[in-house]
């Protein structure tokens, strides 16, 4: 399950042209099963954007000065908390309704691109909690420019939805909407 370089380039080039609403996009991704395991590597990919949100957490929460990054376990657990709910939320919204949607073939690429196109949105978020762990930013305008970043990850959301499911705009709404209220931590507050 090593990732090559060139698949790593053509994957992100793809998820980059679907950010831009660009459908042939698609074709540069590989829907196989090899392909299928490997996009499973790309939040390795995304580690710098984790470790950049955890710095900004910390500060947030006071923890900044001194100590190790990773002292702090419920911090840690609040970063790996939404680090996973970017990865995770969209996918298995797309497994649990599946068979309603009747979206069985597509599911595997929807997957496929859900899993690529996460390392370019875990980028963009990062770049808030960038501004704010070195000094560029307020809270307040971070987390407006968080809401900012949330809203163009869910334009990606809902286009990726809506070309590899094939489903109606609407359907491919819900699944962003559903995406971007975990993405602004309303399920966070309920856990």
């Amino acid at each position: 399950m090593i990732l090559a370089a060139d698949e790593v380039a053509r994957s992100l080039n793809g998820a980059w042209d679907l950010l831009n609403r660009r459908a042939q996009g698609l074709a540069r991704f590989e829907f196989g099963e090899a392909s299928f395991w490997r996009s499973f590597g790309a939040p390795f990919l995304a580690a710098p954007a984790f470790v950049v949100s955890l710095a900004a957490d910390r500060l947030q929460a006071g923890l900044f000065e001194g100590g190790s990054l990773f002292d702090n376990a419920s911090v840690v657990a609040r970063a790996g908390f939404d680090f996973a709910a970017l990865w995770l939320t969209l996918p298995l919204l797309g497994i649990a309704l599946a068979s309603s949607l009747r979206v069985g073939r597509g599911l595997v690429p929807f997957i496929i691109v859900c899993n690529w196109s996460c390392v370019l949105a875990a980028a963009i978020l990062a770049v808030p909690s960038l501004m704010l762990a070195i000094g560029w930013a307020t809270a307040a305008l971070a987390t407006l420019y968080s809401v900012a970043a949330i809203v163009i990850i869910m334009q990606m959301r809902w286009f990726t939805a809506k070309i590899t499911l094939g489903v109606t705009s609407g359907v491919a709404l819900m699944l962003a909407t559903c995406d971007g209220l975990v993405g602004l931590g309303v399920l966070r507050a309920l856990v």
